[in-house]
């Protein structure tokens, strides 16, 4: 009987199995906290810290992905105190200034932090000494409009999982442009899929990511993931973001949810669910 013929150059099988494995919890800063009118504007601000370099680029680990989307999409509405905790467990998602987008679709860098030693609490008299530190900052409003984003992606999904239009208020707020009144039902659902599917897509190549099979060592289950590209040493070009960041996590967790619309996906905002 004839061996099956390997699907991979063996090359190409060593360097992925010479690759680190891949981390189950996400990358997660120092600490977080909240600071009003960062960075000279007005709202709330997330301040956040790494060290300057290391392993996993200055990152520490944080929780596991389970539960990650939900949490994320509650933040929608959530006080400002409810993102350093967020933070703490799942990460941050490096709002660059230069394009108001997760900081990991370009490898561009947060913005740049004020000095916030009031914020956090020193571990020793050495700490930014020893092991300098850098300090980040991004809005807190908008964390809430990509969160508001997002259910309303889901919840457009739902609808259209049941062969049903969107409800209004979602399907503007993803596409001012969409008239959804004058259609008919039928071809009011086949546009709205093919929209939700170029705003999907358009997420996805705006990222960069790229797809990752993989199964844990003591996991039942392979999974497939997305991930930003393997970044070179520290030193290079761009921002460097480490495996298994919030973002990459979000986009895998939300096409998951696309993929199974008839599960528990999230409702209207209470100020929408009456209308």
């Amino acid at each position: 009987m004839q061996a099956a013929r390997p699907l991979f150059s063996a090359a190409i099988m060593s360097e992925r199995t010479s690759e680190s494995t891949y981390p189950r919890a996400l990358a997660v800063p120092l600490d977080a906290a909240v600071r009003s009118g960062g960075g000279g504007d007005s709202g709330d601000w997330l301040v956040w810290r790494v060290r300057a370099a290391g392993v996993d680029h200055g990152f520490a680990r944080g929780d596991g992905p389970e539960g990650c989307l939900p949490a994320f999409l509650a933040l929608e509405a959530a006080p400002a105190e409810a993102f350093p905790d967020f933070a703490r467990r799942w990460g941050v998602l490096g709002i660059c200034a230069e394009h108001q987008l997760p900081g990991v679709h370009a490898a561009c860098a947060p913005r740049e932090g004020e000095l916030a030693h009031e914020l956090f609490n020193f571990v020793s008299m050495t700490e930014g000494w020893t092991v300098p530190l850098r300090i980040y900052q991004e809005p807190i409003s908008r964390w809430r409009e990509t969160a508001a984003t997002m259910a309303a992606a889901l919840r457009l999904g739902r609808a259209l999982g049941r062969n049903e239009p969107g409800a209004p208020h979602d399907v503007s707020r993803l596409f001012a442009d969409m008239d959804v009144a004058s259609s008919k039902p039928a071809v009011a659902v086949g546009g709205q899929r093919t929209r939700l599917s170029g705003l999907t897509n358009g997420w996805l190549r705006e990222s960069g990511f790229r797809p990752s099979f993989e199964w844990p060592f003591t996991a039942s289950k392979p999974e497939l993931v997305l991930d930003a590209p393997p970044n070179d040493a520290d030193g290079g070009e761009g921002f460097r973001w480490p495996a298994r960041s919030l973002y990459s996590v979000l986009l895998t967790q939300f096409l998951a949810a696309l993929a199974s619309v008839e599960e528990h996906l999230p409702t209207a905002p209470p100020d929408l669910a009456s209308h």
